[in-house]
């Protein structure tokens, strides 16, 4: 059995080297997979990749990259039960040809389900997370700052979960059509939203930028709540004086909830309503093209919400 496995590692701000080694068998509840797809995290990754990124603790390296990958299990281990050779599954191991992955970190994925949409089983479980923090009823105003991956999936979920009047600010033309997509009741351009007053009770900061988070709270009514999704590695974000006139609350999230409860909802979901949540994948390359992808965002040439990375076939 081919046990090589090909790793993307980074070395330095703006070094990324190829490493190789051989995997070990797969051990007990153990599973070997091969990577077919997995995705740039732009809003997370660039500023690693760059060296520019906000951390509690100073960077180390060399360090692996990604997080999100879909591959196919080549060979379980013994004491397997529930994964089986053939299986497409969505694993956290980053941006690697193949991977030992415990068989309950990896995610089934049903035959229907498409690449693209296996991988978002992971961020869409993260924003699951902060909208359950903020549990925002169906008639509750929302808004959210930001439309990259985040604030959409965010805008997914609230929409999911049957929050029906949720407002988008976000500078991009491209994002705010989709945005519009997706579901959003108004996608607005930061001027347009800046010139209303109070007007939401629940806010979701998905920009990483300190005026969106500013306008945040300007825009929640009285006692409003809001949770900050992004992950702060931009800028540090500010409670401005309208946090405190207006009482309002304000709650962090990282990780998803529970990836695979929220796996078996989130497939059955897009088995029932057509979405267009496939299309946050602006940019799609080989494995190889990776350092070069990266070095493309860095210098702005590129912007994309999300970039689909093919690796052994398609599916």
């Amino acid at each position: 059995m081919d046990t090589a496995a090909r790793s993307l590692l980074l070395t330095g701000p703006r070094r990324l080297e190829w490493a190789e080694r051989e995997l070990a068998e797969p051990g007990p509840g153990e599973v070997l997979v091969r990577t077919v797809a997995g995705a740039i995290s732009v809003g997370s990754e660039l500023p690693v990749y760059t060296g520019t990124a906000r951390s509690a603790e100073p960077p180390t390296h060399p360090r692996m990259t990604g997080y999100e990958s879909a591959g196919v299990v080549a060979a379980v281990g013994p004491g397997v039960e529930r994964l089986r050779v053939g299986q497409l599954v969505v694993a956290f191991y980053g941006h690697r040809s193949a991977a030992l992955v415990p068989e309950g970190k990896a995610i089934p994925v049903p035959e229907d389900v498409s690449d693209r949409l296996a991988l978002l089983a992971i961020l869409t479980c993260d924003a699951a997370k902060g909208v359950r923090a903020v549990a925002p009823l169906p008639e509750e105003p929302a808004l959210i700052t930001g439309a990259g991956a985040m604030g959409l999936f965010t805008l997914f979920i609230l929409r999911a979960y049957g929050v029906a009047g949720v407002d988008v600010v976000e500078p991009d033309p491209y994002r705010r059509a989709l945005a519009e997509a997706l579901g959003a009741r108004q996608a607005l351009h930061p001027d347009e939203a800046a010139s209303g007053g109070p007007s939401y009770t629940v806010g979701f900061e998905c920009s990483a930028r300190d005026d969106a988070f500013a306008l945040l709270q300007r825009r929640l009514a009285p006692h409003g709540r809001m949770c900050v999704l992004s992950d702060g590695n931009l800028e540090p974000l500010t409670l401005t004086p309208a946090f405190h006139a207006n009482e309002l609350r304000v709650v962090g999230s990282s990780d998803g909830w529970d990836y695979h409860r929220h796996a078996a909802w989130y497939f059955d979901h897009l088995r029932r309503i057509p979405t267009r949540l496939a299309d946050v994948f602006q940019v799609e390359i080989r494995a190889v093209e990776l350092p070069a992808t990266f070095e493309r965002l860095a210098t702005h040439e590129i912007a994309p919400v999300k970039v689909l990375v093919r690796w052994n076939r398609e599916r």
